[in-house]
């Protein structure tokens, strides 16, 4: 009898011992071989292919410090998002430290990367160092705080700023931006409504060093890497236009940005003739769109959501561009250029070539000698003998859509960032959007709320005492 209980104590203890390996054998194989889901509708935690690509090619450690509290707005979502970079790439080691409850360790960190600003998160790879504040992670609706509504977050650009951060410190090159003056053109420095300043923070964000030249000297900057002429008023003169045609013959790169020339404060920039050699043909007219016409603009402000296929707006699908004044710019065929349209307008939009009577506040009408919709706003164009080190330029026809007053509308920052991104060969940093959350709301009635604390307070104790009672009685008999 004592050998039996022996036996079968001995039996029961290696059945304990065998399910706990077994399980913890599962736990340290889940730990390591697992598979992350996303239900949000908007994919708001799934990487864009864009991203994988960047973590494959990251060959250095990258460290990631997150000096956020819990109780701090999109922690959870930062948090999900950096684990599945972590996950993505063995490379990147990231360590969240609540300033709060580590207020020693919080300081030591502040101190060694420089930070000043709190709920800040650190990306360092050697001595390169990128910060994303909590304030860059999301775009905020604020249009209910008039009724005493909280602000709505309407866009979440976590893994647009991440990947950015990542590409700022693992890439040792940092391309350099030089944008013309001396024609009235943007200020990248500029603060004010038609400044650059947003435009010239997103591209310091990128990795990219933002310079200004003058091409008066004949010659563009020896390490210019991208050129960027932002809605000249003047016109050029012949040694800048010989500068530039040469730059790109050399295999530059050109961001060229020419509005209508309306009004005696604004003149022909003499830059039309010479990108027509290039494969782009930018025509003198107003282009007009009465079939996306919003509410509060007039016709002359052009509302585009069709983007064709190029690297440069593949990743703005489901999103759309305000171009307040625009100007229509198409292909045209030219030698040793490959030349393809970015965007359009509706079917119903034309380019008005009558501008005078557009001066004079006189009504137009599209005719014969206007351009048949749907009108084409921007155009990208390539050396046809080598794609890849060749000339690249791309023409829009408008220029204050990247300009501060409007940079925020829609999705004008990123046609701006994906031009330049196409221009300096960074593919891999296109067309990763903001990601909508998910605003969902459950409205309870009184008698719903009645019911659902009489389920929960009565109605599950009453279900667990039935069940005792039952198995109770029935042990008895």
């Amino acid at each position: 009898m004592e050998r039996k209980k022996v036996f079968a104590a001995s039996n029961v203890t290696l059945s304990v011992v065998l399910v706990v390996a077994l399980v913890g054998m599962v736990n340290w194989l889940g730990s390591r071989h697992y598979v992350r889901g996303d239900w949000t509708s908007s994919k708001l935690y799934s990487l864009s292919e864009k991203t994988r690509n960047v973590l494959k090619g990251v060959n250095a450690d990258v460290r990631v410090v997150v000096l956020m509290t819990p109780s701090t707005p999109l922690f959870s979502e930062t948090k999900e998002l950096l684990q599945r970079y972590q996950a993505a790439s063995p490379r990147l080691k990231v360590e969240f430290i609540d300033p709060e409850r580590d207020p020693l360790r919080t300081r030591a960190l502040a101190k060694e990367f420089s930070v000043s600003t709190a709920n800040t998160v650190v990306f360092a790879s050697g001595d390169r160092k990128k910060y994303v504040t909590s304030d860059q992670l999301a775009d905020y609706d604020y249009s209910g705080m008039q009724m005493g509504q909280a602000p709505r977050m309407k866009g979440f650009k976590g893994e647009e700023q991440f990947t950015a951060a990542i590409l700022g410190v693992v890439n040792p090159k940092v391309p350099k931006v030089y944008f013309t003056t001396g024609h009235g053109e943007h200020d990248p420095d500029g603060m004010g409504q038609e400044g650059y300043s947003q435009l010239k923070d997103g591209l310091k964000r990128d990795n990219l060093d933002v310079q200004k030249t003058s091409l008066l000297s004949g010659t563009v900057p020896a390490d210019c890497d991208l050129l960027v002429v932002a809605g000249p008023t003047a016109p050029f003169a012949d040694t800048e236009k010989a500068a530039l045609k040469a730059y790109l013959d050399k295999g530059g790169r050109a961001l060229v940005m020419l509005d209508p020339v309306l009004g005696d404060r604004s003149r022909p920039s003499g830059l039309e003739d010479l990108v027509k050699g290039y494969g782009v043909q930018v025509d003198n007219d107003l282009v007009v769109d009465p079939g996306r016409r919003l509410p509060f603009f007039d016709l002359s402000a052009v509302y585009v959501s069709d983007f064709r296929s190029h690297p440069v707006v593949d990743g703005m699908q489901g999103l759309a561009v305000l171009l307040p004044v625009a100007r229509s710019v198409t292909t045209t065929a030219a030698a040793g250029a490959t030349s393809a349209i970015l965007l359009t307008t509706s079917d119903q939009g034309w380019g008005e070539t009558d501008l005078a009577s557009i001066l004079a506040g006189k009504p137009v009408a599209k005719d014969a000698k206007d351009v048949a919709g749907p009108v084409s706003l921007g155009v990208a164009a390539q050396s046809d003998k080598d794609k890849e080190k060749g000339w690249r330029l791309v023409v829009f026809g408008n220029s204050a859509f990247a300009a501060n007053g409007q940079v925020a509308n829609a999705g004008n920052i990123n046609l701006a960032s994906n031009a330049v991104n196409w221009l300096v060969e960074r593919q891999e940093a296109l067309g990763i959007a903001p990601r909508s959350p998910e605003q969902v709301q459950l409205f309870l009635s009184a008698a719903q709320m009645r019911n659902i604390m009489l389920i929960s307070l009565v109605g599950m104790p009453a279900c667990a005492i039935g069940l005792g009672v039952a198995l109770w009685w029935r042990r008895r008999r």
